[in-house]
């Protein structure tokens, strides 16, 4: 019982030291800490003692990144995936490197998205190192599993290796500049209605003189007998 117990606590112990590490703009950033938005030119990510577990075999270890917005949905999913157990050792076995994050100025990455194919011609980049107007507060969350396959292309449930962890991103800025840019998208929206209505109403005008000058050269004809 006591080895058991014992056992456990270990096991605990490496998974609450299990951590992901995310450096931005080359510097180290505390969990605690809160990021600027525009501040972010670049940013990269490493993992340190994650959970070891004796079986791989066929499986596949998946990497993800979401973006999570005020409202609690995921806005974003960035993830890259090892398979195989030699593939996935070799990663686990590499740890304090770190991956960059897809954005405008660092583009090469390992990670990919669920919604944009990528190759060498087309580079996902995380909108929020951008402009993204959705929310003021964004949590970036980082975690990482094993999932065994358990059949043709059947996966088990996911096991995660390191505890996932967030970070928050103040995108306040571009926020307010969203919003005023909404605003003037809707001045334009209504010049454009406004200019169209009245383009049609000249149309519908036109198109009246059009007829009844049609109707008076038939009047003519018919009364001439032409």
């Amino acid at each position: 019982m006591k080895k058991i117990a014992l056992l456990l606590t270990i096991l605990i112990s490496v998974s609450m030291n299990a951590q992901f590490k995310l450096k931005v703009n080359g510097k180290p950033v505390a969990e605690t800490a809160t990021i600027k938005a525009e501040d972010i030119k670049k940013m990269e990510v490493a993992f340190d003692k994650p959970k070891k577990l004796d079986y791989y075999g066929l499986g596949k270890l998946i990497v993800f990144l979401q973006l999570v917005g005020e409202d609690g949905n995921i806005d974003e999913e960035y993830y890259f995936v090892k398979n195989g157990q030699n593939s996935i050792k070799s990663f686990l076995e590499d740890v304090n490197s770190y991956f960059p994050v897809p954005s405008d100025s660092d583009k090469q990455s390992e990670f990919g998205s669920y919604k944009l194919i990528t190759d060498e011609s087309i580079t996902t980049k995380l909108k929020y190192l951008g402009k993204n107007y959705g929310s003021k507060i964004v949590k970036l969350k980082f975690s990482m599993g094993y999932r065994d396959k358990i059949g043709y292309e059947k996966y088990g449930d996911l096991v995660y290796l390191i505890k996932p962890q967030t970070w928050s991103i103040d995108n306040n800025l571009f926020y307010t500049e969203g919003q005023k840019e909404k605003e003037q998208d809707k001045i334009v929206a209504a010049q454009k209605a406004e200019e169209k209505a009245k383009a049609d109403e000249e149309a519908r005008k036109q198109k009246e003189i059009e007829d009844k000058k049609g109707k008076g050269k038939k009047l003519i004809k018919n009364v001439l007998g032409w």
